[in-house]
């Protein structure tokens, strides 16, 4: 994950990999047939990694903190991890185009709709009746919002979740 994040996936390579991962090259060979398939592992896991923090939240949260906490947490991730978000864009561009990673990409993407899906039922209910589609939305939302403080580091993050969280309070009844 490291060096993807840092190099990029063209530049990156499997001697650094396994160097970054204290393992030999022929190691990572042996589990992975090519760098696409480790890719695609790497995905897996930092899908599963989301939505274990998610479902961390949502274990001890409810309604409005939630809502917040959930967003404070997407937010802190921008700042705290912008590789983490270089890597997810890059991977999206890549699965546009790379039959091998299109469905690591797409259980990526549908995992962080899982979430965000689990945060909407969590503060709404029943009282939302299209949460996929909420999620969907806001997924979208968290993602341009990472992505405009990546490209432009003077993007106020801080308004477009403001903004974020007072249409969240528009479409999601909060309870307090």
């Amino acid at each position: 994950y490291q060096v993807l994040a840092e190099r990029g996936y063209e530049a990156a390579t499997i001697k650094e990999i396994a160097r970054a991962a204290g393992v030999a090259p022929g190691l990572v060979h042996y589990y992975f047939a090519d760098k696409d398939a480790l890719l695609v592992e790497v995905l897996d896991k930092a899908a599963e990694h989301n939505l274990a923090e998610t479902a961390r939240l949502t274990a001890t949260l409810r309604s409005r903190a939630l809502l917040l906490a959930a967003l404070d947490a997407r937010k802190r991730r921008v700042i705290e991890q912008p590789g983490w978000y270089r890597m997810r864009f890059e991977l999206f561009a890549l699965g546009l185009r790379n039959p091998a990673i299109q469905p690591g990409v797409a259980h990526l993407l549908a995992n962080g709709r899982a979430g965000v899906d689990a945060v909407v039922r969590t503060v709404a209910g029943a009282a939302v009746d299209d949460a996929q589609a909420v999620a969907a939305v806001f997924l979208a939302a968290l993602d341009g919002l990472a992505l405009q403080k990546l490209i432009d580091p003077s993007f106020d993050l801080d308004a477009g979740y403001a903004v974020l969280a007072r249409l969240a309070a528009v479409l999601l009844p909060l309870g307090d």
